[in-house]
């Protein structure tokens, strides 16, 4: 006879906000959205997490940079399929001033790792940072997963794409990040 043990409930909390944030994402195709229209504010939170390395990044140390902040986590299916499009953007405009800040939800570096080198990206792929409490999550106001944030070179949230950007090539992300690498 197997006996259970029953999970404190703050690991029971984080499983059903987990389950309700991949149900949410499913709706797969990135609407873009003004700050105003989501409530939230002009100028981006601070953000200052830890990457693969564990050093610590910092925002407000981009500044001047075009910068694309995005939430996400390995368990939810339309930010896998995301992931390759955010390296797409890294490569294509990081000579420009662009820098993709991946946001992982509250996953340890194994399994970070293990989606990684099961998906063929290298590590220094994009800047994977540890959001492990959701504590940026919450402060920027994400809404489910994936979300992503576009910042201008003085700080200020331009636009957030809810939902997976599935092209990164289309007219709208590519002007709405050209227009800004240009300011």
């Amino acid at each position: 006879m197997k006996s259970f043990v029953y999970k404190p409930a703050r690991e029971f909390s984080l499983v059903l906000v987990f389950s309700f944030l991949t149900l949410f994402s499913l709706s797969a195709r990135a609407e873009w959205r003004m700050p105003a229209q989501l409530g939230l504010p002009s100028i981006a939170p601070s953000l200052q997490l830890n990457n693969l390395s564990g050093k610590s990044v910092d925002l407000s140390s981009l500044k001047g940079k075009v910068v694309v902040v995005n939430f996400w986590a390995s368990w939810c299916e339309p930010c896998r399929e995301e992931f390759e499009e955010l390296a797409q953007l890294q490569e294509n405009y990081s000579s420009k001033g662009l820098v993709v800040l991946a946001v992982n939800l509250a996953e340890m570096k194994p399994r970070v790792m293990q989606f990684l080198k099961g998906n063929g990206f290298p590590e220094n792929s994009l800047e994977i940072l540890f959001d492990r409490n959701s504590t940026a999550y919450k402060s920027w106001k994400a809404r489910g997963l994936p979300t992503t944030f576009l910042v201008s070179k003085s700080g200020k949230i331009e636009g957030v794409w809810i939902g997976a950007i599935e092209n990164v090539d289309s007219n709208e992300v590519k002007g709405k990040i050209e227009s800004l690498l240009r300011q």
